[in-house]
């Protein structure tokens, strides 16, 4: 899901530019949309970690 956003962010953000010119603005767009395309295995071990601990809670009780 990660990964669709950055695309969708890098799309709007690369369809912009090709109409109205440069914006400094729309370039971070870009790179925050490439920057989620390509940190999506950092977010995945994020969300694993989180899950592992919620499960060894849970066991423990």
């Amino acid at each position: 899901m990660i990964k669709f956003i950055g695309l969708f962010f890098m799309f709007l953000s690369w369809a912009a530019l090709s109409s109205g010119g440069f914006d400094i603005g729309l370039c971070l767009w870009f790179l925050l949309g490439l920057f989620l395309v390509c940190s999506e295995g950092i977010f995945s071990h994020i969300f694993f970690v989180q899950r592992e601990k919620t499960r060894a809670r849970y066991r423990r009780r």
